[in-house]
């Protein structure tokens, strides 16, 4: 080339010590998943490989997601001596030592009971992790998935070749490319880098470097990546953004079934604490706007990956809500046996 650069740190940073490893172990299983997806068909295969990875995520954590639902279901039944208790020492509470007493008795009541009042956080806790990992997977996709590694690689190299043969059109979009991402002069740049360049740059870009190329393989191969990260006409590795465009559809689904996962799990909400329902009709409000918001400051296949879990959570929801209501009817003729005998 005429013009080298050295890479900007920020275009190659590495996702940290503890993002990194979780990136690493998911970036594994997605790979798995896409060669299986991929080997049946190229079309929308990165979004049905996200899909497939949310439920896969989703089986493992049914168990949680059972004495979640299992505790609301004990904190709706032990809800009376609760209130019994609140009422016992109501007017009392600024009282240090009322407090103490309150605050045994209710902590004797979810011992006797076996309520776990922590139990609903530990699906968020799991899934934040998770979420961060599969976030830099999503930006750097050719760093996890082997196939997509080869096809960005197969156009980084052609692209590069049509730079070093001076074709000038060509090396003026890769110094345009270059001071846009903030790249100063410097060494060579290799398919490695020139891939996540590649990345970085808008699709008209990226589609104007493989026409000055003129490569039946490097027009394959650029086709290829085309329709293998599109789904539903949405590229999912590039950021949703608040463009009045298709991709508007992930934020508002992404907010829409946080709310619909939300109020299904809080409509069996049965405190008496004016407190705890108010900040529960907050949460149910604020939580699908946050949702929806962070969604459109990632990469799209993060809001597929988000929208097919809420989905999956509202379904789980509904069964179990079905199941504990069957076991919570049954209870009481059972006892009644029991007393019987």
């Amino acid at each position: 080339m005429s013009q080298t650069y050295f890479l900007a740190s920020r275009l190659m940073r590495e996702p940290g010590v503890i993002v990194g490893p979780i990136a690493k172990v998911l970036g594994i299983l997605i790979n798995i998943l896409f060669n299986v997806v991929y080997g049946i068909t190229d079309a929308n295969s990165l979004g049905i490989t996200i899909i497939l990875f949310t439920v896969f995520v989703r089986l493992l954590m049914i168990p949680i997601a059972y004495n979640q639902q299992k505790s609301m279901f004990v904190m709706r039944k032990i809800q009376p001596e609760i209130q019994k208790i609140q009422d016992k020492y109501k007017g009392m509470l600024n009282d240090p030592e009322v407090q103490r007493k309150m605050s045994m008795e209710t902590q004797r009541v979810y011992r006797e009971n076996n309520y776990n009042m922590f139990s609903g956080c530990l699906p968020l806790i799991i899934q934040m992790p998770i979420f961060f990992g599969l976030y830099y997977i999503m930006q750097h996709p050719f760093v996890y998935i082997n196939t997509i590694n080869t096809i960005y690689s197969t156009v980084s190299d052609g692209i590069i070749g049509c730079i070093n043969s001076g074709n000038k059109d060509a090396l003026d979009l890769f110094n345009t490319v270059c001071t846009t991402l903030g790249i100063d002069k410097g060494t060579e740049i290799d398919s490695n880098l020139f891939n996540y360049i590649l990345n970085a740059i808008d699709a008209a870009q990226v589609k104007q470097f493989v026409s000055y190329v003129g490569s039946s393989e490097v027009t394959k191969m650029y086709n290829e990546k085309t329709v293998i990260e599109s789904f539903l006409g949405l590229n999912l590795t590039e950021t949703v953004g608040f463009a009045l465009n298709r991709k508007l559809i992930l934020p508002i689904l992404s907010g829409f079934t946080t709310w619909l996962s939300s109020w299904l799990m809080s409509r069996k909400n049965v405190s008496t604490d004016p407190n705890v329902q108010s900040q529960q009709k907050v949460m149910n409000i604020t939580m699908p706007l946050i949702m929806a918001w962070f969604t459109t400051s990632v990469p799209a296949g993060l809001g597929v990956y988000w929208i097919t879990g809420n989905v999956f959570m509202v379904i789980q929801q509904l069964i179990l809500t079905k199941h504990f209501e069957a076991k919570e009817a049954a209870e009481p003729a059972g006892n009644k046996k029991k007393d019987k005998k």
